[in-house]
């Protein structure tokens, strides 16, 4: 233990004055400042068996004794520090029986800092922490219990670090969603998408598949997505699930049209036997599960085409719009997809139109869809509601006037 001397009387005056504290009582007169090699964590309550986060109502509480400074009850800042156990390596016995952190331990502490000898966790941020710490984003990702080892830092104004005893505290976690999942999409291209060039240039070469369905599993990403358009007898095309995993995942032709082969880099180009309109559907679930089912093209009726669309909205007080610009533009390609890069303010409301307003895409959503990169939906066609964009940003504008379909992609 080490020992250090107050110089005089008139310093320890007014150390004390500045620093007395709530933890420990004066001890008597004259004391002599002493440094101790650490202080006492009491375990939490249930510590000795684990923690339900779940259905855990009351904090998880921490107390502790003031590290004895030699009777001074010095203010003391104290700070609680972690380690999540992912395989029992990050805490060693040392030679007097006691736990302590390996040297690979990443040993994290709570920001907070707490002059008092009390420290509360509420059960539900503890497990928003574990579940971050493990890297856990799917409920069956979630393991049956984890181990956590805490102790506490201590320091004055005028002395160093000082650390208490670890001890094991268990607990048992349950899923929470952090964030929300990007959707997974898939995209097209072939002869007859783009500007039919097969490369991997975002809508001039591949065309991004809509989310048609109201809602997506925000956990996973997996839903719906389609596209509906125009397809020319013998023109071929494929499916990538990825732009930069060089193909890696794909959806060819299988036997013949209509059926479909999953990440099989020799699968024929999918080709047509007749023009028309065409409806392509994914369920992107299970076809990461490689289940081909999960896939269907359908030929449906012929639908009129527009030689422009345009974006309107309060970010030009509903003037001219912006003319949208055909994503299609291979020869021999019947365009129904249209895009545009532009500026929206905060806040804005929008819609597409085409023929001075005798057609409109609207949307039938009261709060537009959102996920990470962007807004997404089915709109109404001559009508619905107005699109409503929250986040100023640029934007890839892409919308489909057969379905009504759009995203709006932050850039």
């Amino acid at each position: 233990m080490k020992l250090y001397k107050i110089l005089s009387t008139a310093a320890l005056g007014l150390s004390l004055g500045l620093t007395f504290a709530s933890c420990a009582d004066d001890n008597g007169s004259n004391p002599v400042l002493h440094m101790p090699d650490s202080f006492t964590l009491n375990t939490p309550a249930l510590a000795g068996n684990a923690y339900d986060l779940k259905n855990t109502t009351d904090s998880i509480t921490f107390t502790w004794s003031q590290p004895d400074y030699g009777g001074m009850p010095l203010v003391t800042n104290y700070k609680l520090q972690y380690v999540v156990s992912k395989d029992g390596s990050e805490v060693v016995t040392d030679a007097d029986g006691k736990l302590k952190f390996a040297d690979n331990a990443e040993v994290k502490e709570y920001d907070e800092g707490k002059t008092k000898c009390e420290y509360k966790l509420a059960p539900a941020d503890v497990d928003l922490l574990l579940l971050r710490e493990l890297g856990v984003k799917r409920a069956d990702a979630v393991p049956s219990s984890v181990n956590v080892y805490y102790r506490l830092s201590a320091q004055t104004t005028s002395t160093p670090k000082v650390y208490s005893n670890i001890v094991k505290v268990t607990y048992l976690p349950y899923y929470q969603r952090m964030e929300v999942a990007e959707p997974v999409t898939w995209y097209l291209l072939g002869s007859c998408f783009g500007d039919g060039s097969w490369g991997d240039a975002l809508i001039t070469a591949t065309m991004p598949l809509y989310l048609t369905g109201d809602s997506y599993d925000e956990d996973t990403g997996y839903g719906t997505v389609s596209w509906t358009g125009y397809l020319p007898a013998g023109s071929t095309f494929k499916l990538r699930g990825s732009l930069t995993d060089n193909w890696l995942t794909q959806i060819g032709q299988g036997a013949s049209f209509g059926s479909f082969t999953i990440n099989d880099g020799g699968s024929a180009n999918i080709s047509p036997t007749k023009n028309g309109i065409y409806n392509l559907t994914i369920d992107t679930k299970a076809v990461a599960n490689g289940d081909a089912n999960g896939i269907s093209i359908t030929k449906i009726d012929d639908v009129p085409a527009y030689g422009r669309l345009y974006l309107n909205g309060s970010f030009n007080n509903w003037g001219d719009g912006i003319a949208l610009s055909p994503v299609h533009t291979v020869l021999g390609a019947n365009n129904h997809d249209w895009y545009a890069h532009v500026h929206l303010p905060a806040a804005s409301e929008v819609k597409f139109q085409a023929d001075g307003w005798a057609m409109e895409i609207g949307t039938k959503y009261e709060e537009t869809p959102s996920c990470k990169s962007g807004y997404y939906g089915v709109g109404v066609k001559s009508g619905g509601g107005n699109i409503s964009i929250k986040s100023e940003a640029d934007y890839l504008v892409v919308v489909n006037d057969i379905t009504g379909a759009f995203r709006f992609i932050k850039e």
